[in-house]
């Protein structure tokens, strides 16, 4: 594992990286507040890649966007258009949650630079019907970010006992990665260094005949792994499933982050090698 960076159009994304550069790429897309080192236990079981996960906007070590910047689940896209012209395309995509719906608008907008598609206990962006627009855009006006002042806690250990406390089903041992790298030092203490902005409430969302042009245009092979204790209904993968062209939807044991539990990791790695071995 390396630490990696990477200079585009917004500012710069920092990430980490597992294998050799010379060997296929995998870009690898995290969750929703969390950071590349959710991939550090999954990464390294992954056999014949070159693993390059960056930190999307606003969280970990990259850039936040600028004054204005609205995090809607698109504002990654361009950052990492910009990452593809400096790897090796067509690349493999893998993408946990808020990363599966990330790496969906990407391979659906750019199929030629998409190599294939997994996604990890989620399938693309969540999505509003579009009678509903105006509410969800009143509702995002109506309440701005959350947490604009983020707490500080004494030790890191209190704010992984915070971010436990948020998941109960997350052993204090599976999420730390996650946590310790999204710390910075603070005059009281340690804080988090993800941008307030990204709780705030989405503008507009994507309604779901739009999301299925997207999936139209996956060509690529793709692999939807859900876990047994998932966060997301089963009735959401049922739905979009029919629209991936090359789809194949698998359960897997474990919950939402089972690629970060050494109880699970290694099942799910199996499966993706298998998956990779007759692509790369």
């Amino acid at each position: 594992m390396k630490s990696v960076e990477w200079h585009c159009r917004f500012g710069t994304l920092q990430g980490l990286q597992w294998g050799d550069e010379r060997l296929p790429k995998v870009l690898a897309l995290h969750g929703w507040l969390d950071n590349s080192a959710t991939f550090s236990r999954l990464a390294p079981r992954l056999q014949n890649v070159c693993v390059i996960a960056p930190d999307l906007p606003g969280h970990g070590h990259s850039d936040w966007l600028g004054e204005g910047g609205d995090y809607a689940i698109w504002s990654s896209i361009e950052p990492l258009y910009d990452l593809l012209a400096v790897v090796d395309a067509p690349v493999h995509v893998l993408g946990h949650s808020m990363g599966s719906a990330v790496g969906m608008l990407l391979a659906g907008a750019f199929p030629d630079k998409i190599a294939s598609y997994i996604a990890l206990d989620a399938l693309g962006p969540m999505s509003t019907p579009a009678p509903q627009a105006p509410e969800q855009l009143a509702k995002s006006v109506i309440a701005p970010a959350k947490n604009t002042n983020p707490r500080t806690y004494d030790t890191p250990e209190d704010a992984l006992t915070a971010r436990v406390r948020q998941n109960p089903e997350l052993s204090a041992e599976c999420i730390w990665p996650v946590v310790e790298r999204n710390l910075q030092a603070r005059e009281e203490g340690v804080g988090w260094r993800t941008d307030a902005r990204l709780r705030a409430t989405s503008r507009v969302r994507l309604t779901e005949p739009q999301i299925e042009a997207f999936m139209a245009r996956m060509t690529m092979p793709a692999l939807v792994l859900c876990a047994q204790q998932g966060l997301i209904p089963r009735s959401m993968f049922d739905m979009r499933m029919p629209h991936l062209p090359q789809g194949v939807l698998e359960t897997l044991p474990g919950h939402h982050h089972f690629h970060l539990e050494e109880t699970t990791v290694s099942a799910l790695a199996e499966r993706i090698n298998r998956f990779w071995q007759d692509l790369i």
